[in-house]
Order: C-alpha cells, then structure tokens, then sequence
C-alpha cells in the first residue's frame, strides 16, 4: 500500500512537472515571438520565418535539455497524454474558434468546392498513399506495411492541416477565394482526419466489413455529425434572441455560458452517440457564426472573439512545442522505418496531394462559370498541404494500438511535420509573390456574379434560409445588416 501510494505520488509529480514546464516555455516562447516581431519588421528574413517555426524550434531545443537531463518521468507524461490533451481539450476550442470568426458568405460561396478538397479529394488522398506505402513494401526493399495497417497511417496521413499557412496568410492580403479555400478546408481537414482514422480503425478490426461499408460509414458519420451541430447552433441562436426580446436585463452571464458551454455539449452529444464530436463542433460552430453571434450584444461580441482568440493561439502554440520535443524527446523508430519507407511515403503523400486538387479543381472548375481556379492558385493548393498537430496526435494514439508498427508511423509523422513546418513554412510567402497571388491595395475584390443550375440552387436555398431560418433565429435589428442575397456568387 505504502509503495502504491508512493508510485501515485511520484506519477502526480511527474505530471506536474510536465505542466509547469508547458507553461514555461509558452511564456518563452510569446516573448520570443513578440521580440522578433519588433526586430525583425523592415529585415527581408522575416518572409522565410513565421511563428510556428520559432515555436517548434523551442520546443525541439526543449527536448534536447530534457534528455541531458534525464527528464524521462516528464517526457514519459508528455507522450503518454498529448493525444487525449489534444483531442478532448485542445482541438476543439481551435476549431471553434476558426469556424466562429470565419467569414460565413465567401464560406458558403464556395461550399462545394471546399468540400470537394477537404472530403472528396482526401479520399483519394487516403487510397493512393495506402496503395504506394503497401506497394513499397511488396519490393522488398523496405518495411512493409500490412494493408489494413497501411490503410490506417494513409487515413491519418492524408488529410491537411495548414496551420502555419494560414498563420502566413493572415498577415498578407491574399485573393480572398483562395484564402478562404484554404482556411475552409483547413477546418474541415481535422475532422476528416479523425473520421477517417476511425473508420479505417474499423476496417482494420472487421477487414470483412469491406472497404465500401467503410467509406459508407464515413459518410454516414459525418453527415450526422453536421446535423448535431447544426441544429444545436440554431437552438442556441433561438435561446439568444428570445431572451433578448423578452427582457431588458443584461444577458452577459447568458451569453456566455452559451458561447462556452454550447460548444462543448455539441461535442459531447456527437461522441456519446459515437458520431464525430469534431466535426459537429465545427459546424455548431460554422450556425453559431451565421445566426447566434448576430444576437449576441456588442460588448458580448468583443469579449467572445478575443477569449476564444487568445485560447486557440496558446493551444496552437502547445501543438508546435510538443512536435519539437517529441523529435528529440521520443524514443522513434529511426532504424525500423528506413530511410526507402520515409521517401516512399513523403512522396505518396505528395503525388496524392497533386492529384486531390488537379482532379477536384477540375470538377469544380467544370461547374464554374466564372472565378475558376486557375493553375498558380492550384499549385499554391497543391503546396499548402501541410501535416500538423491531428496526424502528430493520431500517430501516437497508433503507438498504442499497433506498438512497432505505431511507433514507425509515429517516427515517420514527426519527421514529415518538421519537414513541413520548416521548408514550406519558410517558402510560402515567397510562393505567394512568385506565383502573383498578393491582393494589390487598389485591387477590387468583388467576384464575378455566378450563373447556371448550380448559382440558381444556392440562390434557392439562400433566399430559403433567409425566409424561414434567418428570420426566426436572428434579432430583427440584425437581419438587415445580412445580405445572404449574394450567395448565388461562386
């Protein structure tokens, strides 16, 4: 018993530990940041660093003094927790946060086309990164992944997270179709991801069920998903503007509970009906943006965005330090992987990435009239397909699973994000003047007006939306300050 307790003691030690040092380094690395932001303004370095570069940096230098140290205790809780921490605790503000202070009209303008990168193109990401890592390993020359294992890291792999592009795109005034095709798809990637990491974990328990029922179940999940958040985002919404029609008091303490608590039982619903509480969560968030924030008062307004601001950036931050520590922290699988099967992937994913967005651009493109994506857009599609925190996480929660085969996903994953954060991370605002993608000052941004079968469908369900859900859910004094008109534009 004593030694029981003993062990409990020095596992809560630990874990301290772990969370002091966290917090730490978030506080050294936001005075970094702001030092170099102050220094480096007018330096012509500052377009090859960003932010989650230094973060990553930080975290790595981290790593190295935890092993001269020994820290193996606090190292050991990092590995072990990140993945739930990041999950349960840090994903979901993060995404909220992006899907609350998205601009809905330009999002639902070119809804199709987002969903087509971020659902159909990851599909086809998914099965030509399993095939090529399944194939590598038929020659013999590397280690070979079992299919349904394959199947698995291609699920985890495939789907994009453009955290630092989108960190490189707030600070350049970009063409706001491509910057809102990436922060769209961006948002939806994570949940992709863990949808299809799930439902690859199926086929993988139940490889009888067929890849079919799979993809079958994919869909099926998050379409319901999107229902739960949806209709739990318009409740709220009505829940606001009743009580603001009905009284005359300050609803702050209201609204904030809604604004922080709705979220969450949106999340909780979906994964206790074991559905995606990632993806319901996104689009609580994305109806919450469109009807709920109208109702909310301006003090109310402020006080939301700046919290949820300040929060999805410490956790965005805890993300990038926790990628550094864990390249030189873990113990990977350097030996087992090899150098053929990390080629043999990293440029899987990029033939799969080229080929998600050449084809869906194609279809998207096919049904549109005018503002069609074009071939420097495309490219810049092409190399914004960043692998970040989401596949970091699902690896380790790999490593669980499948032991040796999880700890060589996990080793080719840290690898595969720092080489994305550091050289595409240092190229893409290059990228954007090579490829004449910067907004000039003078330029005007107004999109061509849409026409045809699909510019009239979104018209119909604008104007339906407006009739019948807009104007139930929303204050009467906001309602003329939403022009939802101009959604027949792509």
């Amino acid at each position: 018993m004593i030694r029981q307790n003993q062990q409990q003691s020095e596992k809560t030690a630990s874990i301290s530990d772990a969370i002091l040092l966290m917090m730490a380094l978030l506080v050294l690395n936001q005075i970094i940041i702001d030092l170099f932001n102050r220094i480096q303004k007018s330096s012509p370095i500052k377009k090859f660093i960003n932010p989650p570069m230094i973060t990553t940096t930080i975290g790595i230098l981290a790593g190295i003094v935890m092993n001269e140290i020994e820290a193996d205790n606090a190292m050991n809780q990092i590995r072990r927790g990140f993945s739930q921490l990041f999950l349960i605790v840090l994903l979901p503000p993060i995404l909220f946060e992006s899907a609350v202070n998205m601009e809905t009209q330009p999002f639902f303008q070119h809804f199709g086309t987002i969903h087509l990168y971020a659902i159909f193109g990851t599909l086809i990401a998914i099965i030509i990164t399993t095939g090529m890592i399944y194939l590598g390993g038929l020659t013999g020359f590397v280690t070979a992944f079992p299919l349904n294992l394959a199947f698995v890291y291609g699920s985890l792999i495939s789907a994009t997270d453009p955290v630092s592009v989108i960190g490189a795109l707030k600070s350049m005034e970009i063409e706001k179709m491509l910057s809102i095709l990436i922060f769209g798809e961006s948002i939806l990637n994570d949940a992709v991801s863990l949808t299809s990491y799930e439902a690859a974990l199926d086929f993988y328990n139940d490889s009888d069920q067929g890849v079919g029922w799979v993809i079958l179940g994919f869909f099926l999940e998050f379409i319901l998903s999107i229902i739960i958040g949806f209709v739990i985002g318009c409740l709220s919404a009505y829940i606001l503007k009743k009580r603001n029609e009905d009284s005359q008091d300050s609803i702050a303490e209201l609204e904030n509970i809604i604004m922080f608590i709705v979220p969450w039982v949106s999340y909780l619903i979906a994964e206790a009906l074991e559905f995606s509480g990632i993806v319901s969560i996104i689009f609580c968030g994305i109806s919450m943006a469109r009807y709920a924030i109208p109702n909310l008062s301006k003090s109310g307004r402020k006080s939301i965005s700046k919290i949820y601001h300040s929060l999805s950036s410490i956790f965005e931050n805890l993300t990038f330090l926790f990628i550094g520590i864990g390249l030189i922290g873990f113990d990977l699988y350097w030996n087992e992987m090899g150098a053929g099967l990390f080629l043999i992937t990293f440029f899987a994913i990029i033939i799969a990435r080229l080929a998600n967005i050449v084809s869906m651009s194609f279809i998207a493109n096919w049904f549109r009239s005018a503002n069609k994506i074009n071939k420097n857009q495309q490219v810049f599609l092409w190399f914004s397909g960043f692998r970040g925190a989401m596949a970091y996480a699902l690896s380790l929660e790999s490593c669980l699973q499948f032991e040796y085969f999880g700890n060589i996903m996990l080793t080719m994953t840290i690898l595969i994000a720092i080489i994305n954060i550091y050289f595409q991370g240092a190229f893409i605002i290059p990228l954007i003047e090579i490829l004449n993608l910067k907004l000039p000052q003078d330029a005007n941004e107004e999109e061509k007006p849409q026409v045809g079968c699909l510019a009239r469908c979104k018209y119909a369900i604008g104007q339906f939306d407006q009739r019948f859900i807009s104007s139930n859910l929303i204050k009467s004094e906001e309602k003329k300050d939403i022009e939802l008109q101009d959604i027949e534009k792509q």
